[in-house]
């Protein structure tokens, strides 16, 4: 199912027919995404790519959805409610956006409709989105749709191997039910 964020914007459900052009995509952004996110490095072609959403639409965790972002027509990141937990009740949702489809207010659209959309179509009472310490955009970006900082991961830590660093993993959530 299709959803319609902006009159720019459009959600399409993952599909492995994207690999080719996801990989394009990844490739002419993988200097930024690969600060913060550490599969890029394992997407090395349209192989890969494949794997890549392969393993996300076969994850079998509850309530996984994986979303294209399209902006202009142009597939330009994804979107993933990653699973539902059905004893907690959160959702945990993660995405990357294209270098090109940065600075534009994107994600922050996305989350606008989206939160209500899992509010709806779920038995969600949270949201959590797991950010890099330093990956300070994408936590103006969650907090703009109203997450508040929860804690650091304890047993996480992200080694990025281009900056030769290991990252703390914030949890930040955003309510949906008392």
């Amino acid at each position: 199912m299709e959803l319609v964020i902006s009159d720019a914007i459009t959600l399409k459900p993952l599909d492995i027919s994207f690999a080719a052009e996801l990989y394009h995509v990844i490739t002419g952004s993988r200097e930024n995404l690969s600060q913060f996110l550490p599969w890029v490095d394992d997407v090395i072609d349209v192989n890969s790519t494949k794997r890549y959403i392969y393993e996300r639409l076969h994850s079998n965790k509850a309530g996984s959805q994986w979303f294209a972002i399209y902006v202009q027509q142009r597939l330009s990141g994804v979107f993933g409610i990653k699973h539902i937990d059905p004893d907690s009740k959160v959702a945990e949702c993660g995405y990357w956006l294209a270098d090109f489809a940065r600075g534009q207010g994107v994600i922050t659209q996305v989350l606008a409709k989206m939160v209500p959309y899992i509010k709806k179509h779920s038995h969600a009472n949270a949201i959590e989105f797991c950010c890099l310490e330093e990956n300070l955009a994408s936590i103006k970006v969650v907090q703009r749709a109203g997450a508040k900082f929860k804690y650091y991961q304890q047993e996480t830590s992200i080694f990025l191997a281009n900056q030769h660093q290991h990252q703390r993993l914030g949890v930040y959530e955003i309510k949906l039910r008392a």
